[in-house]
């Protein structure tokens, strides 16, 4: 499952030589670009509250009930859009296959910047507790 220069969306999600994410390229405009846009940061808000991997559909009802969004189109935009630039920007691990999602390594520039916009959107993060659902940011 790598990406091919002829499927640019065909992205690469489960290769353990993948930076962690206070790496993402390791530029501020990356981590700027990642945190850009509201539902990609609901989608880490989400996923920092588990400590393992949640199937597309449970973060897609997740994030839909947050943005009062129609569920199916939130699943599609995930899956097309958000997280496969999340994985490739080494944050998320995403198998396309098994439509499951994992949050890398939560550390750096990218957590910090994270957390303060949790603090401005009044969504402060709460490390991954195993009865958390995800319904609970």
């Amino acid at each position: 499952m790598g990406q091919s220069p002829n499927n640019p969306t065909d992205v690469q999600t489960t290769n353990d030589s993948l930076a962690p994410l206070g790496s993402v390229d390791d530029s501020l405009d990356a981590t700027f670009d990642v945190l850009a846009s509201e539902r990609r940061r609901r989608v880490l808000y989400a996923l920092h509250r588990r400590s393992g991997p949640v199937a597309l559909s449970d973060l897609a009802e997740a994030v839909a009930a947050s943005e009062d969004a129609e569920i199916e189109r939130v699943a599609a935009s995930l899956h097309h859009v958000h997280l496969p630039k999340l994985a490739t920007a080494n944050v998320v691990e995403y198998d396309r296959e098994t439509k499951s999602v994992r949050l890398r390594d939560c550390s750096g520039r990218l957590y910090r910047h994270l957390s303060a916009a949790a603090e401005d959107e009044s969504r402060p993060l709460r490390r991954a507790v195993e009865s958390a659902r995800l319904s609970e940011f």
